[in-house]
């Protein structure tokens, strides 16, 4: 086998008070309590668009076609993969190493469980603004979450974090503006690295970018405006800016 690549409400009642636990509404960039810990080895998880269940208030609904999301993730994968060179304070494995490392243990299938495990519940909070707080509010307290991350960090050297990119959201859509017609795509990317010991998330990276054509309504037929190619979407959304405050990572 090749080398691994080291890439606490008190709601007042009338007869008494009760106390609990409200997670903060998380942020990009470093989470509270993590800036000074840079995990030894990250397992990098392939691109992925962002859960259908998994549902947060500033989410779009999404447009695009399966081979565009495929599209718009292969280059995050590439992007983020470049990343890692000449960082040596930031260590990972790769998306093929890991699908090789769950092969040879028999757990090929551990990565398609994720969806299932993100799906929505009833007990769910529907106002979190973010995929940060959705995580943060949602999945870390889910106990077969947790094992999974144990499972995964226990086939891959046991690895302390595991990092995960998604697409939340592609789009399409043609409209008319004052008489200006607008043919946009729009895309979002976000980045989450997560503790396989306790689930908590450590850093989170996003960013989301809309491209589009314009042209003044003289009669024309507003399906004959093309969109931005897909390539344009990619090349304003994989950008450094959404490293920012990765633990570790030194800024040449």
């Amino acid at each position: 086998m090749r080398a691994a690549k080291i890439f606490a409400l008190c709601v007042s009642l009338a007869t008494a008070t009760a106390c609990v636990t409200s997670r903060p509404t998380a942020k990009f960039g470093v989470q509270e309590g993590h800036i000074s810990f840079v995990p030894a080895r990250i397992v990098i998880l392939g691109c992925q668009p962002w859960p259908e269940g998994a549902r947060f208030a500033e989410l779009p609904l999404s447009t695009a076609k399966a081979s565009e999301f495929r599209e718009l993730c292969d280059a995050a994968d590439e992007f983020l993969l470049g990343g890692f060179q000449g960082q040596p304070y930031m260590k990972g494995y790769s998306p093929e190493y890991v699908d090789e490392a769950l092969a040879k243990v028999g757990d090929d299938d551990l990565l398609s469980l994720l969806p299932k495990l993100w799906a929505h519940r009833a007990s769910d909070e529907a106002s979190v603004a973010n995929a940060p707080t959705f995580y943060s509010k949602t999945i870390v307290s889910r106990p077969e979450w947790l094992a999974w991350l144990n499972r995964l960090s226990t086939h891959v050297h046991s690895a302390d974090a595991v990092l995960m990119p998604f697409i939340t959201y592609a789009y399409e859509r043609r409209y008319d503006d004052r008489g200006l017609q607008v043919a946009e795509r729009s895309a979002a990317v976000v980045v989450l690295l997560i503790d396989t010991n306790n689930g908590s998330l450590l850093w989170a990276g996003g960013r989301d970018t809309i491209v589009s054509q314009k042209r003044l309504n003289n009669g024309n037929v507003p399906g004959d405006l093309a969109y931005p190619a897909w390539t344009e979407v990619k090349n304003r959304l994989l950008i450094e800016e959404l490293w920012k405050e990765f633990p570790g990572r030194q800024v040449y």
